[in-house]
């Protein structure tokens, strides 16, 4: 697993830039005069839809393509949008639309990243082991997003957003050098030609195969679309009744949520019915964020905010080690985009009327009582997202309840343990053809 580490330390370098950079704009967007919420929601919603909608060809490319020259191009073309959005800041011409843009194409980019380091793990790690190595690269990527929520204010103070900028980019060629010159794993890929169609076809007949998967699909959406929720509105949340300051310190203690997952799930030696898990958490996490309402303010939202991001680090972990270990190397690359498609739709659809939620929300209350209203701080902003907190976390109980009565979505964790095994007996028997072969009789 060596290797394994060593790829993610370069990716997460220079995801640290990028998430110093996100962050900082994210506070920059919102102080502007003309800034909303809708307006910061659409940034959101511009950087992840393109690469949703582009994730079925990416998928495709990714198995036919060296994932090594991937991840490089793909961390080029993104650094040449940080320069773009730097060079439109030094000269005052920087807009929320210039964000949404670059953003699109950047999303891209690092969706051809993310699917080819993805598909790359299977090559670096035994299916026994992923797991534990998803808890490691999260547990680390996760000490970034502790520490960029504190510093990235603090930069934005004291050096300026040109110069976070630059160390973005810095970030970018720290990474994309180190992976031009380490020699990459070989990872195996697909040999036939590239034929969309024909590529559908495969995954569906896939999925077709194993009815439990489509529902899980289905499932994953309903989350996603309740996560991404909560995921965009926090931020607003807070700066409605606080300041950027406070909002970073929140967000590392939110942070410690990812470390603490990430360290569980790296301990872990063996999860034997992840999918039953995985239903199991998410209720857990629903039961967490429908009682955040009882009392609103920065502790409450700190400490609530870390549990929900631990549970639902685990979620991930989980789920994507689940998908690693019962799809063949060869089209894993194809399925993750047909997935991706359609589990990553709704995020973006979150995000896209996250902001017109809170607007029908705030006007709808803003005729409570006093006694009502009192309750919360700041203004009725923080009434109307706390409620679609509430309503999320209510409804990921229900949809997790149901789903898991799914008799197709029980048959899963079998599948898994069947894929352990056969890789167990493979390995196995590798290794008494590796003794036999160079025993002393065979010399």
């Amino acid at each position: 697993m060596k290797k394994y580490f060593l790829y993610v330390g370069l990716i997460m370098i220079s995801l640290l830039g990028t998430d110093l950079t996100d962050f900082a704009l994210s506070i920059w967007v919102l102080k502007q005069p003309e800034g909303t919420i809708t307006s910061y929601t659409m940034i959101w919603f511009f950087e992840a839809a393109p690469a949703v909608l582009l994730a079925p060809f990416i998928g495709s490319f990714v198995d036919r393509w060296s994932k090594k020259k991937i991840i490089i191009y793909g961390q080029i073309i993104t650094g040449i949008g940080s320069s773009i959005l730097m060079s439109l800041f030094y000269f005052e011409h920087l807009q929320p639309w210039h964000i949404m843009i670059v953003s699109g194409i950047g999303s891209i980019a690092s969706m051809f990243v993310f699917s080819a380091f993805y598909v790359a793990t299977t090559a670096l790690v035994s299916k026994d082991k992923l797991i534990k190595a998803q808890g490691v690269s999260t547990a680390i990527y996760a000490a970034i997003s502790i520490g960029v929520p504190v510093v990235s204010p603090v930069l934005f103070k004291m050096i300026g957003m040109e110069r976070i900028f630059m160390i973005d980019i810095i970030t970018f060629l720290i990474s994309i050098l180190a992976f031009l010159m380490i020699r990459f794993v070989v990872v195996a890929k697909t040999e036939e030609e590239f034929n969309f169609r024909n590529d559908w076809k495969l995954v569906k007949e896939f999925l077709k195969e194993r009815k439990g998967l489509r529902s899980l699909l289905g499932f994953f959406f309903i989350i996603g679309f309740l996560i991404g929720l909560i995921k965009v509105l926090f931020t607003p949340l807070i700066l409605d009744f606080s300041n950027e300051y406070y909002l970073g310190l929140v967000l590392s203690v939110v942070g410690i949520g990812t470390v603490i997952g990430g360290g569980i799930m790296s301990m872990s030696k063996k999860i034997e019915h992840p999918i039953k898990t995985i239903f199991n958490v998410n209720i857990l996490l629903g039961v967490i964020l429908g009682c955040l309402w009882i009392n609103v303010n920065l502790y409450v939202l700190a400490i609530g905010g870390m549990l929900a991001v631990l549970l639902f680090t685990i979620s991930d972990i989980m789920n994507n080690a689940f998908f690693q270990a019962v799809v063949p190397t060869k089209m894993l690359g194809r399925l993750s985009g047909f997935v991706g498609l359609v589990i990553g739709a709704s995020e973006p659809l979150s995000y896209m009327l996250s902001g017109a939620f809170v607007d029908y929300l705030s006007n709808v209350v803003s005729d409570v009582s006093y006694e009502f209203s009192n309750h919360f701080p700041g203004t009725t902003i923080t009434i109307a997202i706390i409620l679609i907190f509430t309503i999320s976390g209510v409804m990921l109980m229900i949809v997790s309840y149901l789903f898991q009565r799914n008799k197709g979505i029980k048959n899963l964790d079998a599948l898994y343990q069947e894929k352990l095994k056969k890789e167990s007996k493979d390995q196995s028997e590798h290794n008494k053809n590796t003794a036999h072969i160079n025993s002393p009789s065979m010399k």
